[in-house]
């Protein structure tokens, strides 16, 4: 059974999955694919032939044309940031994308699952001085934007920090921590990441 709470600017050239949920101010753009059991929730806009996996759970996000965003990616949060995908981009497995602050990610991009996880936010602060969870504000729970340019590939079971901006023509190479810029046209791995070599095209 398909569940609409409001259709908003969907036509029949899309394919909605079975026991779906689809909130408000959403998007379509056409040709569009969402799999069964998943959570279309506010904010989302689909370019045309964007793909959406099985049980996925997409809010505030923008997905550009012909990407696929996989099964089981999350996109969670809490604040007001957005999170913008480009063309022709790859979002893995069971990711999972903060959009307490926002997450740009470009075009030919590719973020392997299972786990790799974009953070914008930490709560360190809270947990530190004590901070109930639900009483936190701005300045005790800190949040950054993450920018991934285009033609990135990130490996699955990564973690990204808040800040971090991952230039173009670059690898991040699975099982690593990446809690600073990664320059273009290199390789980084490992916990903390750090440069392994220079790609050339």
């Amino acid at each position: 059974m398909r569940q609409f709470f409001i259709k908003i600017r969907i036509d029949s050239s899309n394919y909605i999955g079975k026991k779906c949920v689809i909130s408000k101010d959403c998007i379509f753009g056409g040709e569009n694919s969402i799999g069964d059991f998943t959570l279309i929730s506010e904010n989302v806009k689909l370019d045309r032939k964007a793909k959406v996996g099985v049980r996925a759970v997409l809010s505030n996000i923008e997905v550009g044309e012909n990407s696929f965003v996989e099964s089981g990616v999350i996109c969670s949060g809490s604040g007001e940031g957005k999170i913008k995908i480009g063309k022709e981009t790859y979002i893995g497995i069971n990711n999972i994308l903060d959009w307490s602050d926002n997450i740009e990610i470009g075009s030919y991009v590719h973020i392997a699952g299972p786990s790799t996880g974009l953070w914008t936010h930490s709560s360190v602060k809270m947990v530190l001085k004590n901070i109930p969870l639900f009483e936190q504000n701005k300045v005790d729970r800190e949040t950054l934007p993450i920018r991934v340019e285009d033609n990135v590939y990130i490996g699955g079971n990564c973690t990204i920090y808040p800040g971090v901006v991952i230039h173009h023509h670059s690898v991040v190479t699975p099982n690593s921590v990446v809690n600073k810029d990664v320059e273009p046209y290199t390789m980084v791995g490992g916990v903390p990441a750090k440069f392994i070599k220079k790609i050339n095209p």
